[in-house]
């Protein structure tokens, strides 16, 4: 049984914002995730200063906090387009947009998929070398690993909507 390109669409503008709510809760939480370091002294002499930690602090946060960025607004200038698909019930432009717009999917899935393996692999590297971590620091992988996860469901999301774009193509 096929679908229409109408239900298709539909599709497409669903997924387009389910996606857009991954990323953007994605967002939320390694924004949020932040530990207090206290101070630490040993007689007069300071050790290590007071100190939140955040994802601003690790080059490898910091990635997937852009790539979630960049994917929001993509994926924010292409839902108005999948809701003209699904009202119209074809495609948007000629086969050449269409192509465009499947090799940009297929970029921006690359992009999730990295950042998100970029965060987890990161947490798994320091939660090895560094096993007694306090139970703060233990919270915040968690909460990193919750936003690498949503990122990596987002780029399942835009693997099925390359899937259905190469179908209605």
């Amino acid at each position: 049984m096929a679908l229409s390109s109408r239900t298709l669409g539909v599709i497409t503008l669903v997924l387009r914002a389910i996606t857009l709510s991954l990323l953007a809760a994605s967002l939320a939480i390694l924004a949020a995730a932040r530990v207090h370091r206290d101070a630490i002294y040993i007689g007069d002499v300071l050790l290590q200063p007071l100190h939140d930690f955040t994802f601003k602090d690790r080059y490898t946060y910091r990635y997937v906090f852009s790539i979630a960025t960049i994917g929001c607004a993509y994926t924010l200038l292409l839902i108005p387009l999948s809701a003209i698909m699904a009202v119209q019930g074809r495609g948007i432009g000629g086969t050449s947009f269409v192509k465009f717009l499947i090799f940009a999917d297929i970029v921006f899935c690359a992009l999730f998929s990295t950042g998100g393996a970029a965060g987890l692999g990161f947490v798994v590297d320091y939660q090895l070398h560094d096993k007694g971590a306090p139970i703060r620091t233990r919270r915040f992988l968690y909460m990193v690993d919750a936003s690498c996860g949503l990122l990596l469901g987002a780029a399942i999301c835009t693997v099925v909507m390359i899937m259905i774009s190469v179908y209605m193509k």
